[in-house]
C-alpha cells in the first residue's frame, strides 16, 4: 500500500458516520450492541466533533473519533475517544496517519493540545505513541472504563494512561539510553518486579498483551497488576514516561507536570 492510495477525510451525515460505527464494531464486537449509536454521533459531528475514516480506493479501512473536552485547569482540548483500524491493514502506519490528521484538523479549530486513553499493556500504542507522536503520560487510570464486554477488553481491568500530545511543541525523540535500573523486568516471558531506586526507572512489556490474554488470562492478569503496581504510584507523585526503548520497556522519569 503506497501513502497515496490512503485518502483520510472528515466523514459527514449518518449514512458516512455509520461506516466509522461500522469500524469501531467490528475492531470491538460486543453482545451489547454497537459501540455509540448512530443518532448520538450524529448529535455529537453537529456539534463539533471529530470523525474522520481512511479509504483506500471505496473501502473504508480505519476511522477516528473524538471530542472537546476540558482539563483540571479549565484548558480546551481535543480528546481522542477511539481509533480503530481493520484487522488486515494493521502495522502499516494507518494509525500515525490517523493522528496526523487529526493533529491538522485540531489545529485548524483552534486546539493545541489532543489527549486519550491508551492500554499501558500494549507494545504497538506505546511504540506509536511514544516513539512516533511524542506524547507525555502523566496519569494512570485503574479500571478507567469499567467491565467492556468487547471481544478485546473482556474480562480483563481497564486500567488505561492518558497521552497527551502538545500539538505546537516541536517533536522530540523518546527513545532513551544508558544505564537506568529495572523495575518491572519481562522473564521468561513474566513480570518480575524489582525494588528500583533513582529518578528514573524502566518497566519492562509483554511481548504481545493481547494474545496472552487470550491464551492465559491468569498471567495477562499478573501483568496488569505488576505494571499497575509500579506506575500507579510514580505517576500519582510527580513522575510521567517520557520515554521508550527499543527493547519494549517504559522510561519513567520524576520530574514536575508540564502540561
Amino acid at each position: 500500500m503506497s501513502e497515496h492510495s490512503l485518502q483520510i477525510r472528515i466523514l459527514k451525515g449518518i449514512a458516512e458516520q455509520d461506516m466509522a460505527r461500522e469500524i469501531f464494531d467490528e475492531v470491538w464486537p460486543s453482545n451489547d450492541g454497537t459501540q455509540i449509536t448512530a443518532n448520538l454521533l450524529q448529535a455529537l459531528v453537529h456539534n463539533g466533533t471529530y470523525v474522520a475514516g481512511a479509504f483506500l480506493e471505496d473501502e473504508i479501512i480505519a476511522a477516528a473519533f473524538a471530542f472537546p473536552g476540558l482539563d483540571e485547569q479549565r484548558h480546551l482540548h481535543l480528546h481522542s475517544h477511539m481509533a480503530a483500524v481493520r484487522a488486515p491493514y494493521r502495522n502499516q502506519n494507518i494509525g500515525s496517519a490517523l493522528k496526523l490528521h487529526q493533529k491538522q484538523w485540531a489545529l485548524e479549530h483552534g486546539y493545541d493540545t489532543i489527549t486519550w486513553t491508551f492500554d499501558p499493556l500494549v507494545r504497538r500504542n506505546a511504540r506509536i505513541n511514544l516513539l512516533k507522536l511524542g506524547v507525555d503520560v502523566f496519569d494512570y487510570f485503574p479500571d478507567f472504563y469499567g467491565d467492556l464486554a468487547d471481544g478485546i477488553n473482556a474480562g480483563d481491568p481497564t486500567d488505561r494512561v492518558m497521552a497527551h500530545w502538545i500539538l505546537t511543541s516541536e517533536p522530540r525523540s523518546a527513545m532513551i539510553t544508558g544505564d537506568i535500573p529495572v523495575a518491572l523486568a519481562n522473564e521468561n516471558g513474566r513480570p518480575v518486579q524489582y525494588g528500583a531506586t533513582g529518578t528514573s526507572v524502566l518497566c519492562y512489556l509483554p511481548e504481545d498483551i493481547v494474545e496472552l490474554r487470550a491464551t492465559d488470562s491468569a498471567l495477562g492478569l499478573d501483568w496488569r497488576l505488576a505494571l499497575r503496581n509500579q506506575l500507579q504510584p510514580r505517576l500519582d507523585n510527580g513522575w510521567h514516561i517520557r520515554g521508550y526503548t527499543e527493547d519494549g520497556a517504559y522510561v519513567v522519569t520524576k520530574t514536575e507536570k508540564v502540561k
